[in-house]
């Protein structure tokens, strides 16, 4: 869990800054998209003193709001902290236009106009979300008399042969006599498509699309069925756009 400490000098400010904050998180207000399993603890520290203890404790990751002071103080307070913390994310918050240039010249993660408070915390968020490490999924799947967790990442396709189905992986195949059809459903989400009635394929291994096949990354060539094409075509697209952007 990812912790978002909030300094602040204007209580009033807090105040309004947590409840947006706690919104953000749920999903509500600007983008109305919420956080990555809303898993981002809020810490109100109630002094600068304080604040440095905090940055200094050790959380895997730790992103600072800092505002409600004048420029000068957040800045020198800035500093202070990545002395102790080189890799510190902080977002400023600032109150006049001129402070957002004065604020240019210091690697600060994200600046927010209090005048412009939801739509910059909101952008915040998005950078923040996409600035963290992927969550590692696993998938579970019943191999005869037995379950076997497998990473998403190391499958490549899920391929049909009768009744048996193929889990192809980076470094073995794994055999369950789970149906395609519920593989599917369970892996769909996770940027896996149908491109034939006899193959699942993970679009994060996809090279190359053809207009009948697709190239993996490991080298495989996999066919593609004619009527599959058009729906496969867009699938690929909007994966490689949602990469693009990440």
């Amino acid at each position: 869990m990812a912790v978002l400490g909030l300094y602040c000098g204007d209580d009033l400010l807090a105040q309004e800054m947590e409840e947006m904050v706690t919104a953000l998180c749920m999903g509500v207000g600007y983008g109305r998209k919420a956080a990555r399993e809303a898993d981002y603890e809020l810490r109100r520290i109630p002094s600068l003193s304080e604040l440095e203890e905090e940055v200094m404790a050790g959380d895997e990751m730790f992103y600072l709001i800092l505002a409600g002071e004048k420029p000068e103080k957040a800045f020198a307070a800035a500093e202070r902290l990545w002395e102790k913390s080189p890799s510190l994310s902080i977002i400023l918050v600032v109150s006049e236009a001129e402070d957002v240039f004065s604020a240019l010249s210091y690697p600060f993660f994200h600046l927010v106009r209090r005048y412009a408070l939801e739509q910059d915390l909101g952008a915040a968020f998005q950078k923040m979300e996409r600035s963290r490490p992927p969550v590692t999924r696993w998938h579970t799947f019943l191999c005869r008399n037995e379950l076997v967790r497998v990473r998403q990442k190391d499958i490549l396709y899920l391929e049909s042969d009768r009744h048996e189905i193929r889990i192809h992986c980076r470094e073995e195949i794994i055999c369950t006599t789970e149906p395609l059809s519920r593989c599917e459903e369970r892996l769909k989400a996770g940027g896996f498509a149908r491109i034939h009635k006899s193959f699942l394929v993970s679009l994060y291994h996809v090279n190359r699309m053809d207009r009948d096949s697709v190239t993996l990354d490991n080298g495989e060539k996999l066919y593609i069925s004619r009527y599959r094409y058009p729906e496969v075509k867009l699938q690929f697209e909007g994966y490689i756009r949602h990469l693009d952007f990440l």
